[in-house]
């Protein structure tokens, strides 16, 4: 089961290009924003992003479950007045 939690995780790594970025956005440790894409790219089982020490960049894979991870945090979003 896909956690929202993880997908804003994934969201916030595309948005900025950087997981240790990503987690301070999100309030999180590095740490617990890796775990988060690893249980997302284990649920789905793709790989999201292609990593190295110096780059991040998304997969062909990841580039397209963006816009239905964006649907989805969108969906979730309450709606404001």
């Amino acid at each position: 089961m896909l956690r929202l939690d993880d997908l804003q995780v994934f969201v916030r790594t595309a948005e900025v290009g950087s997981l240790s970025a990503a987690a301070r956005l999100l309030d999180i440790s590095p740490a617990v924003a890796s775990a988060a894409l690893k249980r997302l790219e284990h649920a789905l089982q793709v790989r999201l992003f292609a990593r190295s020490t110096r780059s991040l960049r998304l997969t062909t894979e990841g580039e397209a479950y963006l816009v239905h991870a964006l649907s989805l945090i969108h969906i979730s979003e309450p709606t404001r007045p």
